[in-house]
């Protein structure tokens, strides 16, 4: 008997497809790819998709396997199908998410007179104007696996997804990730996509260690190091050791941009231990700030979670007729204290004074959201101190891009929100493409 997949893309991923071509291979499994590009609508699409998998179903055999795996899936550990299959007509799994369990971007069909029905059924519900776009309305009676059960000794699907810890990463007992995110957070990222599932393929193909980025493995650890010192624009990062996974790669980039440009670097990849006791991580911000302002004319905090993109682009224009740099935050807060720049000024050196002493005051800091984070307390400091509002900050596409929002031409771009793993996995493909850029 032949198992067929059919990978049904609604977008262009390369990635994807390659992991999808390389299972079935594997595996000795007939692979077909249909794509979706171009339908806007997702009523046309529910139609397509359901149309598709009946006309597969009627060119199979009795009892043969259908895999319809969309771009949201990558085949994990090379496992067959059909064991964990056995006894079934149809495989969904559900996986934990606080945007529902049920996911549409692995399913399993067995063709049989039962499913054929079944599709048959989705079709005619699901025809144009009928008022059913979503996937899932379709499959409201049909039996769902919970999240994390085991068929035939294996993890049917996991969840993936950028804030999520990747405790499967070790296991080899996963079939396939199902990539998913709550819209709030920018839903499936192509970029995210992209870098994980590149990835996951050189994992699997080339042998290269999951989570593992050898080309950074020359950046120091532990200390500080400056490079060019007494430069008039001087930036400064601070990250400790366990979070070097992605703190290498920011300090690779933001040397080479710096290199570039002719500015100072000051990278702390250690607590210092002139620091006074109950302030580290983010909480170190002003301290170090106030520490280094006085060697240069300016001095700009960069977040370890931070890559320069396009590093053409020099910041000289950014900082004219300023005394103070930020820009805006995607959410309810003023600013976005990721990047935070000062020009040596009296009044300057007594607000990160003020700040440092606002730092001090809040009770928990004990991570780096804790009591709204040290973004509350700079943020309320400028708004009370300078009367500072959103036409004082610099919008977010010319400085502290969100990565969801990042172009080619985007300069500095902020990687937040993602576990550990994963924002080493995006940084390390975008500081890669960044070097092609030149």
């Amino acid at each position: 008997m032949t198992t067929v997949c059919l990978s049904i893309f609604e977008h262009s991923e390369p990635q994807a497809l390659i992991n999808h071509q390389y299972y079935c291979s594997r595996m000795g499994y007939e692979h077909m790819k249909v794509s979706m590009q171009g339908l806007t609508s997702s009523a046309h699409k529910l139609v397509f998709k359901y149309e598709l998998l009946l006309h597969q179903l009627r060119k199979m055999e009795e009892g043969e396997l259908l895999i319809s795996a969309t771009e949201d899936c990558v085949f994990f550990c090379m496992l067959p199908v059909e064991a964990m299959a056995q006894g079934r007509d149809r495989l969904l799994a559900e996986i934990d998410g606080e945007n529902g369990d049920r996911q549409t971007a692995i399913q399993v069909w067995r063709n049989t007179a039962d499913v054929r029905q079944f599709v048959l059924d989705c079709i005619g519900r699901a025809k144009i104007m009928s008022g059913v776009t979503q996937e899932l309305e379709l499959h409201a009676q049909q039996d769902y696996l919970p999240a994390f059960t085991q068929l035939a000794g294996n993890y049917v699907t996991v969840k993936c997804g950028v804030r999520y810890p990747v405790n499967w990463a070790g296991l080899t007992n996963v079939w396939t990730l199902c990539l998913s995110e709550l819209e709030i957070y920018a839903g499936v990222h192509p970029l995210f996509r992209q870098a994980l599932f590149e990835h996951v393929n050189d994992w699997q193909q080339k042998a290269v260690p999951l989570f593992q980025f050898p080309a950074y493995s020359q950046v120091p650890q532990g200390g500080h190091s400056v490079h060019d010192g007494a430069k008039d624009i001087a930036l400064v990062m601070y990250y400790t050791p366990n979070i070097r996974s992605f703190g290498a790669i920011a300090e690779s980039s933001a040397e080479r941009y710096c290199k570039r440009h002719g500015y100072t670097l000051y990278v702390h990849r250690e607590t210092p231990p002139d620091v006074e006791d109950g302030i580290s991580g983010t909480w170190l911000k002003p301290w170090l700030l106030h520490k280094h302002l006085p060697q240069h004319e300016w001095v700009i905090w960069v977040d370890a979670d931070m890559l320069f993109i396009e590093q053409s682009q020099p910041l000289e224009p950014l900082l004219q007729g300023r005394d103070l740099l930020a820009a805006h935050d995607i959410s309810t807060w003023l600013i976005n204290a990721g990047m935070l720049g000062f020009r040596r000024t009296p009044r300057n050196m007594t607000l990160l004074g003020e700040m440092l002493d606002g730092i001090r005051a809040v009770k928990d800091k004990s991570s780096t959201y804790a009591s709204g984070g040290d973004q509350t307390v700079i943020a309320n400091l400028l708004q009370r101190e300078l009367g500072w509002t959103l036409a004082d900050g610099l919008d977010l596409i010319s400085l502290n891009t969100p990565w969801f929002f990042q172009q080619d031409n985007s300069l500095m771009v902020h990687y937040y929100g993602m576990v550990n793993e994963l924002r080493a996995t995006i940084m390390a493909a975008q500081d890669r493409k960044s070097r092609l850029q030149g």
